[in-house]
């Protein structure tokens, strides 16, 4: 039987790569701005995967070990977690017009994962949206991010 399914480095797109390399600026900014945090969060989550996929642009896999993020274009094999958020809802959120839980309840925002892992995710984008928000760099990294995607 063949597989149905092309190799992962046949299955990155150009948005994948694109994508990846935004997440990737904006996880080292807020490492930057904010080691302590970022150090707190990457001992919670140590040793999760995710695919997470920006509906209709593109998809990348993060996994967190040894005190760093690592962000890649495409899917990963054997993720633990899937999140999906729809574009335009993306959108929203980052302008300030919906919350991410009432995207979720809207159903613009799909997640699975362990429901530990889930509130404790929450729990994280609660309090660090205020800290992200108030960073100049993270600002500008979310203009210029809205600006080419969204």
């Amino acid at each position: 039987m063949s597989d149905d399914f092309a190799p992962r480095a046949a299955s990155v797109t150009p948005n994948d790569k694109a994508l990846a390399a935004h997440v990737k600026r904006g996880v080292a900014n807020f490492r930057t701005d904010n080691p302590v945090e970022f150090q707190e969060m990457v001992g919670e989550f140590d040793g999760r995967r995710a695919n997470v996929a920006v509906l209709g642009f593109g998809r990348i896999n993060v996994r967190v070990g040894g005190g760093d993020v690592v962000i890649e274009p495409g899917l990963g094999p054997d993720e633990m977690m899937h999140g999906a958020v729809y574009l335009e809802a993306a959108q929203a959120i980052a302008s300030g017009v919906l919350t991410p839980l009432q995207a979720y309840f809207r159903g613009d925002v799909i997640v699975r994962a362990p429901a530990g892992d889930l509130h404790n995710g929450y729990g994280f984008f609660v309090r660090f949206a205020e800290l992200a928000f108030a960073s100049a760099r993270m600002r500008t990294q979310l203009d210029e991010l809205r600006d080419e995607f969204l």
